[in-house]
């Protein structure tokens, strides 16, 4: 029997966990609804302040169900789709890989602003063997975040690539052991929470704006200059003054 993704919302945190690990967590058609939807929920709820994608199994993910694929299954929303709403999530978001990643798994994980995986995963992009130009937005996903060679190695190839490679590619932004994977996400998700929530929204969103191109540099340094006059940044320089906690509101 295979499992519809799930999600749980507690204490700030958002967690999307896939559990089909008997199918390498391969996407089906119905979750890719399923999962756009919970980012509109997150995307909606306040109290949220980080998102962590996991998955059960030595498989993190197999990207999308390639049988449903050639038997003419479409999704309502396609799968680059997915990754993009993924990627756009307001809040900073954390891939929890304790598997390995096979195919469009890949460009999920690539969603995430943090990848956190484990010394024993490693990564294999086979879509040329089958065949396949990638996607464009899922190619410039690539292009962006680990730069033209490292993408050539990974889609050119088909080859596996260890975590220390995936580490020095810039793929992942962590390797940890697999007893440390969880401590390790919690700590970011920790950190997270201790920042001023509307500055980190904001600063996520420049970030990727200024990844790619056209970025607005007035709009970002208007967003600079209303920060300034902010509830939550009169709130840290109190504190500061007055050697305690900051308490902000997202204002």
């Amino acid at each position: 029997m295979t499992s519809t993704p799930t999600l749980d919302i507690r204490a700030g945190r958002a967690t999307i966990s896939l559990q089909r690990p008997e199918k390498r967590n391969r996407i089906e058609p119905d979750d890719i609804t399923t999962i756009i939807g919970y980012c509109e929920t997150i995307d909606s709820d306040n109290s949220v302040r980080s998102v962590v994608l996991t998955a059960t199994g030595p498989v993190w993910c197999s990207g999308y169900h390639l049988g449903a694929l050639a038997a003419g299954n479409s999704p309502r929303h396609g799968f680059s789709e997915l990754c993009d709403r993924i990627e756009a999530i307001r809040v900073p978001t954390i891939a929890c890989l304790g598997g390995s990643l096979h195919g469009g798994g890949t460009d999920l994980g690539l969603s995430c602003d943090f990848r956190v995986g484990t010394s024993e995963i490693g990564l294999v992009m086979p879509a040329a063997r089958i065949g396949l130009q990638y996607y464009a937005s899922g190619l410039r996903r690539f292009v962006e975040r680990i730069g033209p060679d490292a993408t050539k190695r990974l889609f050119l190839t088909g080859e596996r690539i260890e975590s220390a490679e995936l580490l020095r590619l810039g793929y992942l932004t962590e390797v940890v052991s697999v007893e440390n994977l969880e401590s390790r996400v919690d700590e970011i998700v920790d950190a997270v929470s201790a920042m001023a929530p509307l500055a980190v929204i904001d600063t996520k969103a420049a970030i990727n704006q200024l990844a790619s191109e056209g970025a607005d540099l007035a709009a970002i340094e208007a967003g600079h200059v209303s920060s300034l006059g902010s509830h939550d940044h009169r709130e840290a320089m109190a504190a500061l003054k007055e050697r305690r906690p900051a308490r902000f509101t997202g204002h």
